[in-house]
C-alpha cells in the first residue's frame, strides 16, 4: 500500500533496472566497486539503498550496513562514527555470535565485556569508543583515530567471518559539515574516508546526495577525493506511465485524475504516496474533485511540516527570489526588473539556489523551482498568482492544449493538461471549437 516511509518489495517501480544492476555488482564477492546516487530529495533513493540492502541479505555472504547521516542529532564527528559503529556491529551480530545489541554493549562496564567470549574481535573498538565518548581524547587519541577505527571496523569484520561487507551511507556528502570542537570538519574528512578505503579488499562504500553541488564536492568532479571511484547513476522522479501504474495497483482511479496527481507530485514519489494515503480512505471511484481536495489536504496539514523549516533557513534575498519565481517570474531579465535594489545581485542569488537543488536551469536565462509541490506550498504562503491563474489568463483567446504547450515550456504538458482539466471541471474554462479552450 501507500507509505511515507522507504519503499520496499513490490511497491517499486521504475527502479528495477537501477537495483539490479546494483545487486548484481555489489553481489560479486571479488568487486569492490560501489555506487554513488544523487537525486532531488523525496526522489527515491533512501527506498533503493534499503531494497538493495534486502535483497543483498539473501546471500550469506554479503553483509548490507545502511546508515543515514541524517539520523543525526548532534551533528558531530563523535555522534557520526558512534552511530555509524553501532550499525556495523548489529549488522554482523549473528555472524559473531552476539546475543547483545551495540547500544547494549557500549554502555556495559568493560570489566563485564571482557567475560564476552563473543566481543573478542570487536572488544578493542568498543572500548576505544566507550573512552573516547566519556574519557574524549586521552593521550595518543585524537578524532582522525576515531575516524580510521570506524572505517576499520567493516573491513575487519568481514575479513574475520569471509564475507563482504557493502556499507552504504544515505546523503554522505553531509558529513563535511559535522562538527568537531565547534567548527566544522570539512572535506577533509572525506579525503580521510577515501585514503582509508583503498586498502579495503572486502568491503565496499555506496553514498547517496541529494544536492549535486555537494556531490561534485565528494565525488563528481575532477578534484573531488572520490572522483572515478564510484559507479554512478542519478535517481529521477518517475515518469507519468509509471506514476499510473502505482497508483491504480491500490487505486480504482479516473484518467483525469491520474493526470492531476503526475501534475502535482512531478512524479517525486513521496508526494504520490502522500496523495495515495489520502486518497485511499475513500471508497468507490477516485474523481479529480478527490484529489483536489486531497492536494489541498496535504498543502494545509502537511505542507508547513516539509517545507517551512528548510524555507527559514534560507536567506531574505533567496527567499524573495524564491517567492517571485513561484509567483510566474522565472526570467533572470524579469525578476531583476520585479525585485529591483531589494536583491542586488539576481545571478548570484539564483545561483546560490540552484547549488542547493532548489532551482533548476530549464534553458538559458530561465529557472523553475525544481520541487513543484514545495513551488504550490510557497504560491500558496504567499497569496501569489499561481500557475492556474497564468492558464485562466492565457486562455481569455481561445487556444489549443499545443498552443499552450508552447507558452509555458518550462512546464511538463501533463502539468498544463491536468490544470486545464481542473478548470473545465470547476467551470471556469469551457470548451471553443475542436481542441481549443477558453475562459468562461
Amino acid at each position: 500500500m501507500f507509505t511515507l516511509n522507504p519503499v520496499a518489495g513490490n511497491d517499486f517501480v521504475n527502479r528495477e533496472k537501477l537495483i539490479e544492476a546494483m545487486v548484481a555488482e555489489l553481489g560479486d564477492l571479488k568487486s569492490r566497486d560501489g555506487f554513488a546516487i544523487y537525486g532531488m530529495r523525496r526522489v527515491g533513493k533512501s527506498s533503493v539503498f534499503i531494497e538493495v540492502a534486502r535483497r543483498l541479505k539473501e546471500n550469506k555472504k554479503i553483509v548490507p550496513v545502511y546508515f543515514s547521516v541524517w539520523r543525526l542529532s548532534e551533528f558531530t564527528v563523535e555522534e557520526f562514527c558512534n552511530l555509524l559503529t553501532k550499525e556495523i556491529i548489529d549488522a554482523y551480530r549473528p555472524l559473531l555470535g552476539l546475543k547483545y545489541r551495540a547500544s547494549e554493549l557500549l554502555n556495559a562496564p568493560l570489566s563485564m565485556l571482557r567475560k564476552i567470549s563473543s566481543v573478542g574481535v570487536i572488544y578493542e573498538d568498543i572500548e576505544f569508543l566507550v573512552s573516547f565518548s566519556f574519557g574524549r581524547e586521552r593521550e595518543g587519541e585524537n578524532i582522525e583515530e576515531l575516524v580510521e577505527r570506524t572505517f576499520a571496523l567493516p573491513e575487519k569484520l568481514a575479513r574475520n567471518t569471509e564475507t563482504k561487507c557493502v556499507l552504504m551511507i544515505d546523503e554522505f556528502p553531509d558529513i563535511v559539515n559535522l562538527e568537531y570542537r565547534k567548527g566544522k570538519i570539512g572535506i577533509g574528512i572525506v579525503r580521510k574516508i577515501r585514503t582509508l578505503c583503498e586498502g579495503w579488499k572486502r568491503t565496499a562504500l555506496c553514498i547517496s546526495g541529494s544536492i549535486r553541488s555537494t556531490m561534485e564536492l565528494v565525488v563528481l568532479s575532477s578534484a573531488s577525493p572520490f572522483y572515478k571511484q564510484f559507479i554512478i547513476r542519478e535517481v529521477k522522479p518517475l515518469e507519468d506511465k509509471y506514476v499510473e501504474e502505482l497508483l491504480r495497483r491500490h487505486l480504482d482511479i479516473s484518467e483525469r485524475a491520474v493526470v492531476e496527481i503526475c501534475r502535482f507530485s512531478g512524479g517525486i514519489p513521496f508526494y504520490v504516496h502522500a496523495l495515495g494515503k489520502i486518497l485511499a480512505r475513500k471508497k468507490g471511484k477516485v474523481t479529480l474533485r478527490d484529489v483536489v481536495e486531497a492536494e489541498r489536504e496535504f498543502l494545509s496539514e502537511e505542507g508547513n511540516l516539509i517545507f517551512l523549516g528548510d524555507f527559514e533557513r534560507l536567506s531574505s534575498k533567496e527567499k524573495m527570489v524564491l517567492l517571485r519565481i513561484a509567483a510566474g517570474t522565472r526570467e533572470i531579465k524579469k525578476l531583476r526588473a520585479k525585485l529591483g535594489d531589494r536583491v542586488s545581485n539576481v545571478s548570484a542569488v539564483v545561483g546560490w539556489l540552484e547549488d542547493k537543488g532548489i532551482l533548476v536551469r530549464k534553458e538559458r536565462g530561465v529557472y523553475y523551482i525544481a520541487d513543484p509541490v514545495f513551488e504550490e506550498w510557497l504560491a500558496l504562503r504567499s497569496g501569489a498568482r499561481s500557475f492556474t491563474q497564468e492558464i485562466l489568463e492565457a486562455l481569455r483567446v481561445p487556444r489549443s492544449m499545443e498552443e499552450l504547450y508552447a507558452l509555458f515550456p518550462e512546464r511538463p504538458e501533463s502539468s498544463v493538461k491536468s490544470t486545464v482539466y481542473r478548470l473545465v471541471n470547476r467551470g471556469l474554462v469551457r470548451k471553443a471549437g475542436k481542441g481549443k479552450y477558453c475562459k468562461k
